[in-house]
């Protein structure tokens, strides 16, 4: 309800002091309403062209987002108008507002940073699509995910160092900012400018050989070097000492179930064949002896591949996944265990020493596509060191283990070489490794001293659970070696504590991998 006085004489003379205050909150000019006079009087057009480039880019150039730290104040308009005018659902959100501290003068600080997608010049997440859900536009640069042609692998979230492509579960697909290019195009400021109360974001043209190729767009960000970002945060006041307010945290990356089993189920396959394929060549078993180790890596590998597709929020658009091979290690993933499946299948219907060995050589092939996948992606934990000692030693280490089982059930006297074999090298890669995680977690400087922190301070429970299984593999070890206790019960049972062990390990391999994003988010 609201009052009004059209008339402030009624009042009595003992209430000058309230007819003052009345007459003067009538004529106040609040920041609100000088804002409603000023939106009102000017143009749509007008409203905002100071914030936004009045012209299309020039070759070799592109619209980039500046951010203005000394305006920003952390208030989130931003946020809700580009979730409001895009048409969001609930809990997506396509800009984020994070927190940097510090020290500027020796004296103490904190800045809110403003974040969205920063359409970079060598996008990471359009280089990794296999279904090429990106386009990178022409003339004015701005990074455009394709809804219609996205499968949901999620490859893109893994990619971008600034964690800007987000999983809609509803819909099954990525999405991410797009400038409101449309609005652009018609001359009016996209969402998070016009909804800035200080106007700390706006559109400019930057020139492509301006953009830093190195160094940090700001504290705590990726270098610039993967992708070269275009937006630029700017400041009058400058920053001494700055990190990402939350840049001790811990925190759990997604685990990626169906990733888990496909790629220790895949490795185990090439591994099988490679090794049956070495042991042919070798002399230590006829091809006669190779159809059921074969029958079985075809299996285990046909599996592993089936259960990727539950990884995809689109698992019936799967085919088109090969569309990227020029530019996407997954695209070439995907080709390359088709090539190794074909050539498995082709090596259990017509066994020889051709077969076998294109089989095994193919494994190994496919083997390399997987540790490149996410190589690829930048991170500390995901280097081509750790990696591929990860990928070709659980390949290796189970390679050995199923022929051993599969001759010790029929009886073959490889077994007793194959067995020993495959304890040995469980036993020394999981001492290994655990030598690296303590080594790392000591060190501060390590390049994956939070991974480290991740698994002994979040996981300890599966580092755990490997070390009784490495503990039973001590076990099982000297009564094989030194007793010639041959049973294949004992074998099946090495075999399937050392599956277990590389089943946790690759889901650690997500879970303690700490995706680099934009800093305080």
């Amino acid at each position: 309800m609201t009052l009004v006085l059209s008339d402030l004489s009624d009042l009595s003379d003992s209430s000058d002091l309230l007819r003052k205050v009345l007459k003067e909150q009538q004529t106040l000019r609040t920041p609100v309403a000088l804002f409603s006079e000023e939106y009102d009087t000017r143009s749509i057009r007008d409203r905002f062209t100071h914030l936004i480039p009045l012209s299309k880019p020039n070759p070799g150039e592109q619209y980039a987002f500046q951010v203005n730290l000394d305006a920003c104040t952390g208030c989130k308009a931003c946020v809700a108008a580009c979730h409001s005018l895009n048409g969001l659902d609930d809990d997506e959100a396509w800009r984020d507002v994070g927190l940097i501290t510090g020290l500027r003068k020796q004296q103490p600080y904190h800045q809110t940073v403003t974040t969205a997608c920063h359409h970079c010049e060598d996008p990471a997440c359009s280089n990794g699509c296999p279904v090429l859900a990106y386009d990178k536009d022409a003339i004015t640069g701005i990074v455009r995910h394709l809804d219609d042609q996205c499968i949901g692998c999620s490859y893109c979230i893994l990619k971008c160092p600034y964690d800007v492509p987000k999983f809609n579960l509803k819909r099954g697909i990525v999405r991410k900012c797009d400038m409101c290019q449309g609005r652009l195009a018609e001359g009016e400021a996209p969402a998070c400018v016009q909804a800035c109360p200080n106007e700390a974001i706006k559109i400019q043209v930057v020139k492509l050989s301006d953009v830093p190729d190195r160094g940090q767009i700001i504290a705590g960000a990726f270098d610039s070097s993967y992708t070269r970002p275009t937006t630029t945060y700017v400041s009058t006041k400058p920053i001494a000492v700055a990190k990402p307010a939350d840049a001790g945290l811990l925190r759990l990356d997604h685990a990626h179930p169906p990733l888990t089993w496909m790629l220790v189920l895949t490795q185990m396959s090439a591994g099988t064949f490679f090794v049956t394929a070495l042991a042919v060549l070798m002399g230590f078993v006829s091809l006669e002896a190779t159809r059921l180790t074969s029958l079985t890596a075809l299996i285990v590998g046909i599996a592993g591949i089936a259960l990727s597709v539950l990884h995809l929020g689109q698992p019936l658009k799967a085919w088109r996944a090969f569309l990227g091979w020029r530019k996407s290690w997954l695209s070439r993933e995907i080709i390359a265990f088709g090539l190794f499946a074909k050539l498995g299948a082709l090596a259990v219907v017509f066994p020889s020493k051709l077969t076998l060995g294109l089989a095994g050589i193919a494994g190994v092939l496919a083997v390399y596509t997987s540790v490149m996948v996410y190589v690829d992606t930048r991170r500390p934990f995901w280097s081509m060191k750790l990696v591929s000692g990860k990928f070709f030693g659980t390949m290796v280490l189970l390679g050995v283990a199923i022929p051993g089982v599969v001759w010790a059930w029929m009886g073959h006297s490889a077994a007793q070489i194959a067995i020993p074999t495959a304890l040995v090298l469980r036993w020394c890669v999981s001492l290994f490794e655990m030598r690296e995680i303590r080594n790392a977690r000591r060190d501060a400087s390590s390049a994956w001293h939070m991974n480290a922190r991740v698994l002994t301070e979040k996981l300890p429970h599966l580092l755990r659970a490997r070390k009784i299984m490495l503990a039973m593999v001590g076990i099982i070890l000297p009564t094989v070696i030194f007793t010639q206790f041959y049973v294949a019960a004992i074998f099946t049972l090495s075999v399937a504590i050392t599956l277990g062990s590389q089943l946790i390990e690759r889901h650690y391999f997500f879970t303690a991998a700490c995706g680099p994003k934009m800093p305080g988010n």
